[in-house]
């Protein structure tokens, strides 16, 4: 579901919820009005869809005495959830607290491999769920299970997992997947936007419409949750290669095809001219990422600020087209050069 759909959801939940004549308003304790009434038929304040959660049943990383008491392969079980950013939410049930926090992507694979030792089930939540705080000893099975909104009585992971497994919806996951499918989400949905182009825009010249290209591009490069995703695809770039591809895939490869088609338009009109108008763009893009995109992914130094993007993509178009003018125009050097 997209946020503006979310967004317009929670306004008709919120003018349903106060709808209610004042007569009808209670008061709970020491509790404003307008908070107890206001939740939704689940007793809550926010109204959310269920979520998918990846569930892995993993053995221990250090041995413990009562690792001889349960499944060789699920001695633990914790849970985690991808975001639209790149980044994953974790939920690790430890023996002293409950771990929730946020990882990078580089930083969640370390958790996924460690999921690829035993077993990765992916889980629909339960809205509102029918676990019971009853439950008792609260040990990593059970704490997930009431996470999940399941009403299990396991005290094992195993156990949990042969539940879980059993439900119809329960499906099993692979890492190298799970990476592709976010890298994709996310890479996709970065691209998309770099890459819009309103039909105004494409009228304009075309050193001002590559201007306005380059600098949207140079920026959603810099966003610092791309960058991580970059950082994994490289890092992880031998163990799990689909994963590099889909990055490859939905994020160079469509600024390139979207560069090949207006340096091609260009040269249609007689505005520049290049023997291939795609290695041209392959061109463009590598002369604006220079190894200032380099040094981001590898935290080598400051991200750029909007100025200095500005004028980089200012200054990369100028160096690209004066090597790309018509014949009667550039100089010969760059002629040669681009013929060669």
């Amino acid at each position: 579901m997209s946020a503006a759909n979310d967004i317009a959801r929670s306004r008709r939940f919120w003018l349903k919820r106060n709808s209610e004549s004042p007569s009808r308003l209670e008061v709970v304790g020491d509790v404003p009005p307008d908070l107890a009434n206001n939740i939704d038929e689940n007793g809550s304040l926010v109204t959310v869809d269920p979520a998918d959660w990846i569930v892995c049943f993993v053995p221990g990383l250090r041995r413990q005495w009562w690792h001889r008491f349960v499944h060789h392969r699920h001695k633990h079980v914790f849970a985690m959830r991808p975001t639209g950013t790149g980044s994953w939410l974790l939920v690790e049930p430890w023996w002293t607290r409950m771990m929730v926090t946020i990882l990078p992507p580089a930083d969640a694979v370390r958790f996924l491999r460690w999921g690829a030792t035993g077993d990765i089930l992916r889980v629909r939540e339960a809205v509102p769920g029918k676990a019971s705080q009853l439950r008792g000893w609260s040990n990593c099975a059970v704490l997930s299970a009431f996470l999940l909104g399941r009403p299990s009585w396991t005290w094992t992971p195993h156990g949990l997992y042969r539940q879980l497994l059993r439900e119809r919806s329960t499906r099993r996951e692979n890492v190298q997947q799970l990476l592709v499918d976010q890298f994709t989400k996310v890479v996709s949905h970065y691209s998309s936007n770099a890459l819009s182009v309103g039909a105004d825009q494409l009228s304009l010249p075309l050193r001002e419409l590559l201007i306005i290209i380059g600098r949207n591009l140079l920026e959603t490069m810099m966003t610092p949750s791309l960058l991580e995703v970059c950082y994994t695809a490289i890092l992880e770039a031998d163990r799990y290669p689909d994963a590099t591809r889909a990055y490859a895939q939905h994020g160079p490869a469509p600024a390139i095809a979207v560069l090949t088609k207006i340096l091609a338009k260009a040269k249609q009109a007689g505005e520049i001219d290049l023997a291939d108008c795609e290695a041209g763009a392959r061109q463009f893009l590598g002369m604006l990422h220079g190894n200032v995109h380099l040094e981001a992914v590898l935290q080598l130094g400051d991200i750029p600020t909007l100025s200095e993007i500005d004028l980089r993509a200012r200054t990369t178009v100028k160096a690209f087209l004066d090597g790309a003018a018509p014949v009667e125009t550039a100089p010969i050097v760059a002629r040669a050069a681009l013929m060669a």
